[in-house]
């Protein structure tokens, strides 16, 4: 994924891009909350920190190009670092919470559906912006 990465970003706009990770990751945890064999639930959790990891860098050339003119471009983009590793830990109580209290499958049933709720929202406020030329 990180050596496409260059390649990927020139193909897709800002709108677009948010959209395949939207559909990818929901897909990715819908699957992983519907499968019991634990090998492919590894696979799983394989490919999605592989996307995650090789999708970042593109949503990190979309940000620079967004805050180019910023002379705070560090503290933007550590700022935002920070906002997702503590929304990570949260995420990570809650699903260990669920995964005791029923099972795993259930907790990234969850996941999936919260992910959907709060990211489609956001998917179309980006989208709405990037048409006016925000972005």
């Amino acid at each position: 994924m990180l050596a496409y990465s260059g390649a990927i970003k020139k193909r897709l706009t800002l709108r677009s891009f948010f959209g395949v990770q939207l559909v990818l990751f929901t897909v990715l945890l819908c699957v992983l909350a519907t499968v019991r064999v634990w090998w492919v639930v590894v696979i799983m959790f394989i490919i999605i920190n592989a996307f995650q990891w090789g999708l970042s860098r593109i949503d990190e050339g979309f940000q620079l190009g967004i805050i180019q003119s910023s002379k705070f471009k560090a503290t933007l983009l550590s700022a935002g670092s920070q906002i997702e590793q503590a929304v990570t830990a949260g995420l990570s109580f809650g699903i260990g919470y669920i995964v005791e209290r029923s099972s795993y499958q259930n907790g990234f049933l969850y996941l999936g559906i919260g992910f959907l709720v709060v990211l489609v929202p956001l998917y179309v406020y980006i989208g709405r912006r990037a048409k006016k030329g925000a972005y």
